[in-house]
């Protein structure tokens, strides 16, 4: 017989582990993560939670692992961390973000959008409205039309005030 203190602070350094993502599976409804934790000590299958309203394909990275009553065959991946990609933010500031330099900033002065190819907005037709917007890049586009810095309207006669529609 072991001893009965030993045995339960056993399983207490069994509760939680750290180590390396080595593979996702993102097919089925909970995502599935291999993960390598002690030296050799190698996870499948272990579901990762993730927050409702936020999800991720991670690539790789540092992983935060809760086992159930300290059993390591019934564990759950809490966090996901990759700091390769990961972005500096003063106090109060949130991010969204990916390995391609995508990202939406909540910053301290402004709302901060950046894109590496391309914006897409979807909304209801005459649903989208912006007081404010500095477009920096080549074009804007409403319903297919060119609504950016560089548009163009047709229709334009001198002295009509009015112009068409942009192009």
């Amino acid at each position: 017989m072991g001893n009965p203190i030993r045995d339960l602070g056993n399983r207490v350094m069994m509760m939680f582990g750290r180590g390396v993502l080595r593979s996702v599976n993102d097919s089925n409804g909970r995502q599935q993560l291999q993960v390598e934790l002690l030296k050799g000590e190698l996870r499948d299958g272990v579901e990762h939670m993730q927050n409702y309203g936020f999800t991720s394909h991670p690539k790789g990275g540092d992983v935060a692992v809760a086992f159930i009553g300290g059993n390591r065959e019934q564990g759950i991946v809490l966090v996901v961390d990759d700091r390769r990609y990961r972005i500096s933010l003063e106090p109060g500031e949130v991010a969204i973000y990916d390995d391609q330099g995508n990202k939406i900033e909540l910053l301290r002065d402004m709302v901060k959008v950046t894109a590496v190819v391309k914006v897409q907005i979807d909304a209801p037709v005459g649903a989208f409205n912006i007081d404010q917007l500095d477009i920096i890049g080549t074009s804007l586009t409403h319903n297919g039309k060119n609504i950016g810095s560089t548009h163009q309207h047709n229709g334009v006669t001198a002295g009509s005030g009015n112009s068409g529609a942009p192009i």
